[in-house]
């Protein structure tokens, strides 16, 4: 899924101190069951079907709802939006060998299938499978929300320069294709270069003002650039056209928390979570309002179940993860990192507070280790602040006399 700048505190005290509050979450881009039910206990109609599944999932009945969705499925197999939520769900519950059966199924069955050819580049990318899920994702462009993972592959394999290169030559020999602008302002987007982002998505708007995944893009780059109420209008208008939409409804909460209107952050973050409880974003976004209150206990709770649905989901180990180092539950902190570096590799924020972890435990081989991966994060402010902190865990460092801070 299309996700949304991070609000990552990643602040320095001193040079010694790292001090990282727990972030919003982005989302890139509880419903009364069906009493329309088959004698043998599952629903007899589609949409039904899912609902029934998602109730399921906001009950924390994750197998349960798995369960239901295989005997609908084994009744009803040419329901192609059923079959690939069962798959979207053994994905969440980290079944990967089965969600990709299950995706490469309706490929086999219905041919090519764009969306399914995104969750198949999702599980690939999972296990670390570069090349072919590089593959599956381009099979689902344009205008898909693959284009951030394909950013991320494309870094792993060292060509990002390249991909950059190409998807920006397909937008200027193709200007009246909104969705070949919307991919080149999400690529611009995931590497931090928000000014080119806003122009490419509002190409895309010039040639489809209605499209909502380009009104929640520019709604992200008008955050990267601090300019709230911009997103805030964005989003809103992203709802206008599709009422509901959980990115944009996520996002708006976003803004809503950047400005501290926690109250209406709140209330749109459980709507957004009533109906997707399958997806993380909300639910970690419910935690950093937790943290922000100082419901630090209430806060691991929300990041766990956010885990719970969304077990590849990096926010929420790097805000659990925070909240852990922050209270000194260091074993806790280094199992939880170490699990969320295994489940998003390269994520620099993961190794900082990692990386923390070791420093305050007197650890700093390992600590250092640590800061010297997150020197490659793709995002400048981590980058610093891992040169900083290796450079105050350095002989010269710690043989220098600090400066006293002033009050």
């Amino acid at each position: 899924m299309r996700s949304l700048r991070l609000l990552l505190g990643l602040a320095l005290a001193g040079l010694l101190a790292l001090a990282a509050p727990p972030v919003p979450a982005a989302a890139g881009f509880v419903v009364n069951p069906s009493s329309a039910q088959l004698s043998h206990g599952f629903p007899a109609d589609p949409k039904a079907a899912v609902r029934d599944a998602r109730s399921l999932v906001a009950a924390g009945h994750l197998k349960r709802a798995i369960a239901t969705l295989k005997l609908y499925t084994a009744e009803h197999p040419r329901e192609i939006g059923v079959r690939r939520f069962l798959g979207d769900l053994y994905y969440r519950a980290g079944d990967l060998r089965s969600a990709r059966r299950t995706y490469l199924a309706i490929v086999t069955d219905f041919g090519g299938d764009r969306d399914t050819y995104n969750r198949l580049g999702s599980v690939y990318a999972s296990e670390n499978h570069i090349n072919r899920a590089i593959a599956y994702f381009d099979k689902s462009l344009p205008a898909a929300d693959s284009v951030i993972d394909l950013v991320s592959l494309h870094r792993r394999k060292g060509d990002l320069p390249s991909f950059i290169a190409y998807t920006r030559a397909q937008a200027l020999s193709h200007p009246n294709d909104p969705g070949l602008q919307d991919d080149l302002g999400q690529v611009y987007e995931s590497v931090r270069r928000p000014g080119a982002a806003e122009r490419a998505f509002r190409r895309a708007l010039a040639l489809a003002p209605q499209d909502v995944g380009a009104l929640n893009g520019l709604g992200l780059t008008m955050l990267d650039q601090g300019l709230v109420k911009d997103a805030i209008a964005d989003f809103q208008q992203c709802l206008n056209e599709l009422p509901g939409e959980y990115k944009c409804t996520n996002n708006l909460a976003v803004a809503d928390l950047d400005i501290d209107r926690v109250a209406e952050a709140e209330r749109l973050l459980k709507s957004a979570h009533a109906q997707r409880p399958e997806l993380p974003e909300a639910i970690v976004n419910l935690g950093y309002i937790r943290d922000e209150r100082g419901d630090w206990r209430g806060a691991i709770r929300r990041y766990l179940q956010a885990l719970a649905v969304g077990p590849f989901w990096r926010d929420a180990y790097l805000n659990l993860g925070i909240d852990y180092e922050r209270h000194h539950l260091y074993a806790l902190a280094e199992s939880v990192l170490l699990k969320g570096i295994a489940a998003v590799p390269y994520d620099g924020a993961m190794h900082v507070v990692l990386g923390q972890t070791y420093a305050d435990q007197g650890k700093r081989a390992l600590a250092l280790a640590q800061y010297s991966f997150a020197t490659h994060a793709l995002d400048r402010h981590v980058r610093n602040v891992a040169k900083r902190l290796i450079a105050a865990l350095s002989p010269a460092s710690a043989q220098s006399p600090q400066p006293r801070r002033r009050r």
